[in-house]
């Protein structure tokens, strides 16, 4: 069976989905040898580089150019497209079995926030009823798509990451890891991620300022770009900005922390979530839906903006040794549950199963 996944431009940067697209290339090459793995990464044309806006190339690129290349690849059994702002190349694509992963529906679900509507997104996604099935990557996001779409729900398979055994509770050389990257030894590192809007730094720095008033020992560790801290002088000595992490670099990062703070206003999934607990990291959490999918029990959770809820939450890890061990155990026992051979097997069952509909 002929699978081809299909990526997005590099110029793109979307990171994440890169990353999800090469994970699937990578193991399922490695460890399901009866599948001929092909791979498609479009390039930006001639013409789409006589285009000096960013954002213009790139809607070029995307919309136009992007389904002028995959119409000249030959047929396949399975294709599979990693992200969802590439439905709209169902038409072009030349396949026995169309599926295609819908990661999260955050320009739609928070255009609100955005300011304006995401009507290129909402193009696309006009194709995602005509797929055979879509991969939605958690009960959240499937909720979304059934909101938001007129996809028929018999179309959707609910199929949640598992985690890369590159995470793990081994120990490692704290000191060694903290001189790596800059980070003082004795200070008490709590971890947070992202730079968009959604990932909620404004309360995250709050939240920081209010643990500050009791303990001058805590800093935070931050990944995913750089802070924004018009409104938080006072505390920019507090917050470290850690350049582009590789992943096989994460764990280290996730280890010398004590908590991994999270209070992401909204998500369709939360990998760094998993990994972190899979390495042995206390998560205190917002309750939004796909995260709370994702911890179950294991974190301590509280309101989106609930300033004062996350210094309590964080306090009591900090203070209480039998708290902290308890919420440690529990999140390497729940991280557990998403085991990354189960979620490529998953995946590869429904391929089979496709392909069996079309041979019947």
């Amino acid at each position: 069976m002929n699978v081809s996944y299909y990526l997005n431009f590099v110029e793109e940067k979307r990171l994440s989905m890169d990353e999800y697209g090469s994970e699937l290339i990578n193991y399922q090459k490695k460890n399901f040898p009866q599948l001929k793995i092909n791979e498609f990464k479009p390039k930006l044309s001639p013409l789409s580089k006589l285009i000096f806006n960013f954002k213009l190339k790139m809607r070029y690129s995307r919309y136009i150019s992007y389904p002028q290349q995959v119409k000249k690849i030959l047929i396949q059994d399975i294709a599979h497209i990693c992200d969802q702002q590439y439905a709209h190349l169902f038409s072009s694509i030349n396949s026995k079995i169309k599926i295609i992963t819908v990661n999260d529906l955050v320009p739609i679900v928070l255009q609100k926030q955005i300011g304006h509507k995401p009507h290129l997104l909402n193009y696309s996604l006009k194709k995602l009823k005509y797929f055979d099935r879509i991969i939605a990557i958690s009960e959240t996001t499937k909720k979304d798509i059934l909101k938001y779409t007129d996809c028929n729900e018999e179309k959707i398979s609910v199929v949640m990451r598992g985690v890369d055994p590159l995470f793990n509770d081994y120990k490692i050389n704290e000191k060694e890891t903290c001189a790596k990257y800059n980070l003082p030894i004795k200070k008490i590192k709590i971890l947070v991620e992202g730079n968009i809007f959604y990932k909620n730094n404004q309360t995250a720095f709050n939240v920081l300022r209010e643990l500050l008033k009791t303990n001058r020992d805590i800093i935070f560790v931050k990944i995913g770009g750089k802070s924004d801290l018009t409104n938080f002088y006072d505390i920019k000595e507090k917050i470290y900005d850690l350049p582009f992490i590789e992943k096989k670099d994460l764990p280290e990062i996730y280890k010398i922390c004590k908590i991994f703070l999270v209070p992401t206003i909204y998500t369709g999934g939360s990998l760094p979530i998993l990994e972190a607990m899979k390495c042995g990291i206390p998560v205190v959490c917002s309750n939004t839906p796909a995260i709370l999918d994702v911890v179950g029990n294991s974190a301590l959770t509280n309101g989106i903006y609930d300033t004062f809820d996350y210094v309590k939450n964080i306090t009591n890890l900090l203070n209480n040794e039998k708290l902290y061990s308890k919420k440690k155990l529990e999140g390497i026992e729940r991280s557990k549950l998403f085991n990354i051979e189960k979620f490529h097997q998953q995946l590869v069952q429904i391929y089979n199963k496709e392909i069996k509909k079309i041979n019947l």
